[in-house]
Order: C-alpha cells, then sequence, then structure tokens
C-alpha cells in the first residue's frame, strides 16, 4: 500500500503538475460526475492528483482528477467522460494497427534471450500444440533456476491451463488480436471482440476470429467459454461491476477467468507520481488496488483468486514514466539511469514472492 506520507508526496507533485499547458478543454457536456466509488461504493476519498493530461498520445484535451477511496483503496477521475464522448480520448490509440506476432515478454530477460531453448522447452511442455523452436526438452525443470525468465514465460501464455479438446477462449478488449493468435496456437478455440471497429478490421484482414463488441453488453451465450481473458481492459471501462458481472455469465461452471491491471499502489507510482505510466488519464477511469480487485471479484461471483507474478515489467513502466516526467513523445528514446535500473530490478524480484508488490495486477480466479 502506499502510505501516508506517500500519498501525500504523491499530491503535492500533482498540485505542480497542474500547473502544466493545457490547451484546450474536455466539451463541457461530455463530462459525467462520479458520486462513490466505482467499486465498493464509499463515498469518502481523498485527492491524489490534481490537473492531469493526457501526456502518452496527446490527443484527450482536458485536465483530470484523479481521487483515491478510502474504504477499498481503488483510483478514479471524477468528473470523467462519459460513455459517449470517451471516444475522443483514443483518435491515437494503438489499437487501430493490423497485429503483429506477438513478442514473447519473456524474451526480455537474459536467459529468455541467450538460451531461449530452455524457455521455448518450458513452454512447450506446458502446451504441447505450441511447438516453439529451437527447444530444449529439459526446459520445463532447468526453468525453475530463472525464477524471472519462468514468471514472464508464464504471463505469456497467461497463466492459462493446457486445454481439453474444444476448449473455447474469449480474449475481451483483444485490440487486433494479437494474443487470439497466441491462444489458437496453444490449443484453445480462441475469439475475440474489440470495440474498436478499425482493430477489428485489422484483425479480420488477418484471418483472425474476433468481432466488434464491448463490455458489459457483449451479445454473447452465456456459459460458453472455458476461458475468458482481460488485458488491460478493466482500468477504462465506466462500470468495471458490471463487466465482471458479464465476464461471471459468460464462463461455464468452474471456467478460468484471466486479468491484468495496472496496480494502484505500485512502488513506480510512488516514485513517479503524476508521470506514473499506469495513470494514462483519461483513458484510465479506475485504478484498482489489490483490496479493490479482490473484493470486486468475490462481489460478482469469482471464487479460489490468485494474484500472480506479474514478471519483470517495471523497467519498461519505468522508462515509459521517466519519458511522461519529460513531456517528450512516444518511441523518444529514454534510457532509465543506473539507480532507477536497480531500484526496479529490485522491484521485479519482490513481486515474485509478494505479486501485490509489483507495477501490474495480475489475478487467475474461477467461477464459482
Amino acid at each position: 500500500m502506499v502510505s501516508e506520507n506517500k500519498n501525500d508526496s504523491i499530491q503535492a507533485r500533482g498540485q505542480e503538475n497542474s500547473s502544466l499547458p493545457n490547451p484546450t478543454e474536455w466539451p463541457f457536456d461530455g463530462l459525467e460526475k462520479v458520486a462513490s466509488c466505482p467499486v465498493c461504493g464509499g463515498t469518502e476519498r481523498s485527492t491524489v492528483h490534481l490537473g492531469l493530461t493526457d501526456r502518452i498520445f496527446f490527443c484527450a484535451p482536458g485536465a483530470w482528477t484523479l481521487y483515491r477511496c478510502d474504504t477499498c483503496h481503488c483510483g478514479y477521475l471524477d468528473p470523467r467522460p462519459t460513455p459517449q464522448a470517451i471516444g475522443l480520448a483514443y483518435a491515437e490509440y494503438y489499437t487501430h494497427t493490423a497485429p503483429q506476432e506477438e513478442v514473447f515478454l519473456s524474451s526480455s530477460t537474459f536467459i529468455g534471450r541467450r538460451l531461449v531453448t530452455l524457455r521455448n522447452g518450458y513452454l512447450n511442455a506446458r502446451f504441447p500444440h505450441l511447438a516453439l523452436k529451437p527447444s530444449h526438452r529439459l526446459g520445463f525443470r532447468l526453468m525453475d533456476y530463472f525464477p524471472q525468465t519462468r514468471a514472464l514465460a508464464e504471463r505469456d501464455v497467461r497463466h492459462l491451463p493446457e486445454p481439453v479438446a474444444g476448449a473455447r477462449l474469449m480474449d475481451l478488449g483483444c485490440g487486433s488480436g494479437a494474443f487470439v493468435r497466441r491462444a489458437l496456437s496453444l490449443g484453445y478455440a480462441a475469439e475475440g471482440l474489440e470495440f474498436d471497429s478499425q482493430a477489428v478490421a485489422a484483425g479480420i484482414g488477418k484471418g483472425l476470429p474476433i468481432r466488434e463488441g464491448s463490455l458489459p453488453r457483449t451479445g454473447l451465450e452465456s456459459g460458453s467459454y472455458d476461458v475468458v481473458t482481460l488485458s488491460q481492459v478493466i482500468e477504462h471501462l465506466h462500470d468495471p461491476l458490471a463487466a465482471l458481472q458479464e465476464i461471471h455469465r459468460l464462463l461455464k461452471p468452474g471456467g478460468v477467468f484471466w486479468l491484468a491491471t495496472p496496480n494502484m499502489d505500485a512502488p513506480g507510482h510512488s516514485h513517479f507520481g503524476p508521470d506514473w505510466r499506469g495513470l494514462e488519464p483519461p483513458r484510465h477511469l479506475v485504478l484498482f488496488s489489490a483490496k479493490a480487485l479482490r473484493l470486486a471479484l468475490e462481489r460478482t461471483g469469482f471464487s479460489d483468486i490468485e494474484f500472480k507474478p506479474p514478471g519483470a515489467v517495471s523497467q519498461w513502466l519505468w522508462s515509459s514514466s521517466l519519458r511522461i516526467s519529460k513531456n517528450a513523445r512516444l518511441g523518444t528514446p529514454i534510457e532509465l539511469p543506473s539507480d532507477l535500473t536497480k531500484l526496479a530490478g529490485r522491484e521485479d524480484r519482490l513481486s515474485l514472492t509478494d505479486p501485490v508488490a509489483g507495477e501490474e495486477l495480475v489475478v487467475v480466479a474461477r467461477k464459482s
């Protein structure tokens, strides 16, 4: 959790940030008030940041205030864009492009790059349909000696079980379908749903089974999926509890739900304050703490809730945060100083044993 003195520091830096140039305002008729916490309904809250602006894609006008719920500790914008107006914030969003071959996160580690045969052997043992090459048959056993690579390899396959014949998977908010392609290679009968029509067209153009739609009104059949995945989506939704209820409806009894989202209590948030990459105003409407996410899952009928190590993602997120602090555009080369590189590495090692201490929250749960 972010301590009181750290939270005060974050708030102070948010006030400093409010002086940043803001040439245009969000349309007044495209705003809505948030009277209570979107997760627990609590009305007591603390100000975390004032004057947040879009310094990632530089396409969303307006300045935004982030609050923290005093009860469940989730963060949320108030006021925020209405569902009808939110598209204004996505004019330059990355999901518009055609799907590329999804990069293995585990390739970013020393072992993942230099002993790729071990990583491939590990994943091939987990998913015989995958058949990655080159591969070493001892990879599954030896990966225990390389926990960072193993954590990211599991993240690459979203901690999923080996599918039984005909197991159906739905990736909600699939973008142009990169993980749908990965899940098909794992042996799942995989599909995707995406609200961005350009991304859907790009994925279909590559022959991927994705369709246009959105949460919480997917229009999909109840109890029809063995697995549902939701990567970096729930923070974008106006009603996250309704979305989780819909996902619960879509799953078969005992079905698996996998989710990843920024961690409101991430050390990077404490360090970078309003420059932290996980904020992404105003596209990120709700930021979960571990407490809030567990509460939301329990309230919508999920059980066997288990947080998983997010893997070594801190250096990338911290580099992105440093770029934001410099008001630099996407693609601008940014080198993380050695002291921050060491701190990021320490955080990643801690998250191997304390998964809720990382930059992201990754959780697996089951439909009760």
